[in-house]
């Protein structure tokens, strides 16, 4: 540079004001930085809730539909579902060999984070799917049963769906039906049985309760009712029979149709009727007394000429656990004619809390559900007591007593497994041990987010803070 160049250059500069100078210019540089760091961080918890929120709906998609044809069978054995199993309507799987209940956190999850009622379907392609009914305890096989084909649940409440009379769920496509009822029914109605064809159902209709009346011995309200008939395909209901006081009622034992379904066996107030499906009327009545039982759904034997009782060996009343689980019960037959005492093929006594008969295996082997007690758990001789309530029992495993004498374990599933209802199609065709598939973590319903936002947040700390440091360091080295 000239001598004279760099005198220009510096009368230049002596005549440009200064530049103007801040006090707080380091305390608006660091305030700066704090919110390019918020927003980083901002940035990320974004990014996570969006990841949350996104992928239980992209794996949530409807797999193809994968149904055995002749080869369907009930599996050997049963799994617990996970808490976020998908439901039937959000990816129905086809006809199920099974139904599933019990008090794990993935058959009755906790209240209010998760529906409390909830049943398992087992798909006979191996699938989990879940019908939840929030804030009620579920008992398969009671109050959610699975037709004879296995394509149809009918239940007396369903998540997501407006109340009725009784509602059915079709697992093919996920759609549920309901039905009103008859003209001035004042409550609900709780499935008791399938008739064979799947065509009509018996229910236990239930008024409202009654606060004039109580039981005298626990004092709790009564709640009378009546069965009836209902045609699924009119809607029609047929009266059958009154009973006082639902609480009372053995739901185990409470009505099963024969072969043809032309008869109704029920059982209330320690007599067993015989009806006429057609008109309601009843044929013969026997006394059954206060330890012998309609067998179950299942008790028409397969020709229909013979109706399986269950009749109580051990404690009746005042019983504690252990006394619970040492029962026996023996099975007897009534001739479906004329509800007289008659032999039939000999069985051997089940030792088990209780018994509920679901059908003949290969129109030999009796098939039922059978029931231990819950720890701790005791009966007393008072009103509402029922040994396969979903509070009473402590597990379920599905016998076949065969007339060889001995009790064959079909299913013996985890202790959560509170009861469980089995396909009648499958079940008469004896086709059991079938393959038995572990539930798939997806699709999930979108309360998975819970479980991941609670195990995956210490990760997303971690990796927020790394990305906030590394942010912070490029920033220095950059400047300088």
């Amino acid at each position: 540079m000239t001598a004279r160049l760099e005198r220009a250059l510096a009368e230049l500069a002596e005549q440009m004001p200064p530049a103007p100078a801040r006090d707080d210019l380091w305390r608006r540089g660091r305030r700066q930085r704090r919110r390019d760091r918020l927003a980083v961080a901002a940035g990320v918890a974004v990014a996570a809730v969006a990841v949350l929120f996104a992928v239980p709906g992209l794996l949530a998609r409807p797999a193809p539909m994968e149904v055995g044809g002749g080869t369907d069978a009930v599996p050997s054995t049963v799994y617990l579902p996970w808490m976020w199993q998908a439901t039937v309507r959000q990816d129905p799987r086809g006809p199920a060999s099974m139904l599933v209940s019990g008090d794990s956190i993935g058959l009755r999850g906790p209240d209010p984070v998760d529906h409390e009622g909830k049943i398992a379907v087992i798909g006979r392609d191996g699938s989990y799917r879940m019908l939840l009914s929030g804030g009620s305890e579920r008992v398969a096989g009671e109050g959610s049963i699975l037709s004879p084909d296995g394509r149809y649940v009918a239940q007396d409440h369903l998540s997501g769906e407006r109340d009725g009379y009784v509602l059915v769920t079709d697992l093919t496509n996920g759609k549920t039906k309901r039905y009103e009822g008859p003209a001035g029914a004042e409550c609900c109605a709780i499935p008791v049985a399938w008739r064979p064809d799947g065509g009509a159902l018996v229910l236990a209709e239930l008024y409202r309760v009654d606060s004039d009346r109580a039981d005298p011995v626990s004092g709790i309200y009564l709640q009378p009712g009546r069965l009836v008939q209902l045609d699924l395909k009119t809607g029609a209901t047929r009266p059958l029979l009154p009973f006082d006081n639902f609480s009372n009622v053995r739901t185990a034992s409470l009505a099963a149709y024969s072969p043809d379904g032309s008869r109704i066996a029920v059982a209330v107030d320690q007599r067993l009727r015989l009806l006429d499906a057609a008109t309601g009327g009843t044929l013969w009545t026997a006394e059954l007394g206060e330890r012998r039982y309609l067998a179950g759904p299942g008790a028409f034997t397969a020709d229909g000429r013979r109706i399986a009782t269950v009749s109580l060996d051990g404690c009746l009343n005042d019983c504690d656990t252990a006394r619970l689980a040492s029962r026996q019960w023996r099975v007897g037959y009534l001739d479906a004619g004329s509800g007289a005492d008659t032999t039939g093929p000999a069985m051997p006594p089940v030792t088990a809390m209780a018994v509920r008969a679901l059908g003949w295996r290969q129109g030999t082997d009796l098939v039922a559900v059978a029931y231990g007690p819950e720890e701790r758990v005791r009966k007393e001789a008072a009103s509402g007591w029922n040994d396969t309530g979903f509070w009473e029992v402590g597990d379920a495993s599905l016998v076949a007593l065969r007339p060889d004498d001995t009790v064959e374990t079909l299913i013996d599933p985890p202790d959560a497994v509170l009861s469980m209802d089995v396909a009648r199609d499958l079940l008469e065709a004896g086709r059991f041990g079938g393959e038995a598939k572990e539930p798939d973590i997806f699709p999930a319903r979108r309360i998975i987010i819970v479980p991941v936002a609670v195990y995956s947040s210490p990760v997303l700390i971690v990796v927020g803070g790394a990305l906030i440091g590394w942010w912070g360091w490029r920033r220095r080295h950059g400047r300088r």
